[in-house]
């Protein structure tokens, strides 16, 4: 009896071994991978989510663990060179299969599939998949709205779907906030998605997630201030009939405070008759 239980645990202690050698020797043979395509074509083999899961026997977190570790590397490593993610879906496939519960694979990958890889069907498969696994979690529905409202202006989806979320357990003002603001869309209002990314920027615990909402809020930002110059500077042209030679005219003639501070650590300026940012010189 002894020797069969002892047997047993060791076979599962083997097979989890093996499974994690497999996935680390795995990571680090992409790793010495110079094609692109080479690349592309071993990861399409890394083990589905499916077999991993059902060859675990019950170990899912650490194999979870390991393979968030390789998508992080995935991310990182593309976003500094190609900017190619072709394969992202694939891993955070696998990884919500794997858990189920893991929140950040489903909302950081939902906003990295849309806003990284250009793949909004991808997020829209994902972040359904987190709602129909995790019925109660309030952040699977509202980032859902997020994307839907924010990059696809979708707005009847992302009504339902921030309504969806403020009904959830636990879920902020915010969530309700939007789901009645949403309501009452008006196109190319700035303000509203600066609000919207700066809540969510406020709320997440997710230092990418953080990332990518900092990434909006500064451009958001530029170009209010660049619409606000503007307006100022059509306001000199028609005080002075003629177009300032540079911002600091506007300042002297009481029509701006100061210069805002441009939000990527540039400046703007005048050219012809428009204001522009150094950060889109770049």
């Amino acid at each position: 009896m002894f020797h069969r239980v002892f047997s047993h645990s060791m076979k599962k202690i083997i097979v989890i071994f093996l499974l994690l050698l497999l996935i680390a020797n795995f990571s680090y043979r992409i790793d010495l991978k110079r094609s692109h395509h080479e690349l592309v074509g071993e990861l399409m083999y890394f083990p589905s989510g499916v077999a991993l899961r059902a060859l675990s026997m019950g170990f899912y977190a650490p194999l979870a663990d390991l393979v968030w570790l390789r998508f992080i590397q995935y991310y990182g490593e593309h976003r500094q060179t190609d900017q190619r993610f072709d394969i992202m879906f694939h891993i955070l496939d696998i990884l919500t299969t794997l858990d189920q519960q893991f929140t950040y694979a489903y909302t950081l990958g939902g906003l990295m599939l849309t806003h990284d890889a250009q793949r909004p069907d991808q997020a829209r498969q994902l972040m359904r998949k987190g709602i129909d696994t995790n019925p109660d979690d309030w952040r699977m529905p509202f980032i859902y709205a997020f994307v839907h409202y924010v990059f696809l202006r979708e707005y009847r989806t992302a009504h339902a779907y921030f309504r969806l979320s403020s009904q959830k357990p636990g879920a902020p003002d915010m969530a309700q906030r939007w789901a009645a603001f949403v309501l009452h869309y008006k196109m190319d209002d700035l303000q509203s998605a600066l609000v919207l990314w700066s809540d969510l920027y406020n709320t997440s615990e997710n230092p990418e997630e953080r990332a990518i909402a900092l990434k909006y809020i500064k451009n958001i930002t530029m170009e209010l201030n660049i619409r606000y110059l503007q307006e100022k500077l059509e306001a000199f042209k028609n005080k002075t009939s003629r177009s300032p030679t540079s911002l600091a005219e506007l300042v002297a003639t009481g029509l701006i405070d100061a210069i805002p501070e441009e939000p990527h650590d540039g400046y703007y300026f005048i050219r012809g008759d428009s204001v522009y940012s150094s950060w889109q010189e770049k």
